[in-house]
């Protein structure tokens, strides 16, 4: 088919073989075995010129989209192997919800156009199991301990912040030393949902001299923000979520040594390895522009 669309372009077999890069005879009797298999003439050939015949016209229109199609069937199966097409997967909690995840799917989507991402928001909790079944691909999420058969990449530190509600006599502070806040009550999903978190932000207190009074909740961010903003307890959030949080609630600094919350990319040592590297790689450019570790 290769064959016969080059001579039908250049109305020469001479010019179709120079072009194709192989012997005029092998070009003649490619047309000649295309011929004989449709039954039809495609070519009049003359001593001067080579020219179609209506079926000739008909099957070279067809012939042009088929290889078309052809090429792009095996550019979008090299890409696919390559980790650059398809459909990667996606998990990540709620501290990644509107920075992190977001701009690294914007990255890959300007890098790798026919890579598609299919991301959910789960708890930190659900992450390992959503990847020991083969239901997500990769995860962003900070995590307390690497289960058996999954692999981990820093992606992002986050600065933690202390979420108070407008009200609160904090909000106006230029900073907080995280000890003085002892008799605070602190809201915190329980660690059954949430344990990279809740380690992060307990051990933090801890460090400050102190075991803090925890009211948990599974509610989902709706509830914890709604409970600050109420004032009923102070939270420690990420940076990142600063511009997200509903009214009535300020993030105020706390005093170095600021804790900080390890994000990472977690992934099945059985999974698709091609899409995963495609997604590191863009993790670690993101990291370096915007010094992210």
């Amino acid at each position: 088919m290769r064959y016969f669309v080059a001579v039908a372009e250049h109305g020469n077999f001479t010019r179709a073989a120079e072009d194709l890069h192989v012997a005029q005879q092998a070009v003649s009797q490619q047309i000649r075995a295309l011929e004989a298999t449709l039954a039809v003439t495609l070519l009049r050939r003359s001593s001067r010129r080579v020219e179609l015949t209506p079926a000739g016209e008909v099957f070279l229109a067809d012939a042009k989209r088929l290889l078309t199609a052809s090429d792009r069937a095996v550019r979008r199966a090299q890409a696919a192997a390559r980790g650059e097409a398809g459909t990667l997967r996606l998990g990540y909690s709620l501290v990644t919800a509107f920075e992190t995840t977001p701009a690294l799917i914007d990255l890959l989507s300007k890098r790798h156009p026919e890579l598609k991402v299919s991301a959910r928001e789960v708890y930190g909790a659900d992450i390992a199991g959503l990847l020991q079944r083969g239901q997500c691909d990769l995860a962003l999420v900070p995590m307390a301990t690497l289960p058996a058969g999954l692999r981990q990449r820093l992606v992002r530190r986050e600065v933690l912040r202390l979420a108070v509600s407008d009200g609160h006599p904090l909000a106006r502070a230029d900073q907080v030393e995280l000890s003085t806040l002892e008799h605070e009550r602190f809201q915190m999903f329980p660690r059954q949902l949430s344990p990279g978190y809740y380690d992060v932000a307990v051990g933090a207190c801890r460090a400050a001299g102190f075991e803090p009074s925890l009211e948990e909740h599974g509610g989902g961010s709706a509830v914890w923000c709604g409970h600050i903003a109420r004032g009923r307890g102070v939270g420690l959030v990420v940076s990142s979520l600063g511009g997200q949080l509903p009214a009535g609630i300020t993030l105020v600094d706390l005093a170095p040594p600021r804790p900080t919350l390890a994000i990472n990319a977690l992934w099945s040592e059985d999974g698709d390895a091609s899409k995963v590297d495609r997604f590191l790689d863009a993790a670690t450019s993101l990291a370096t522009e915007k010094g992210w570790y």
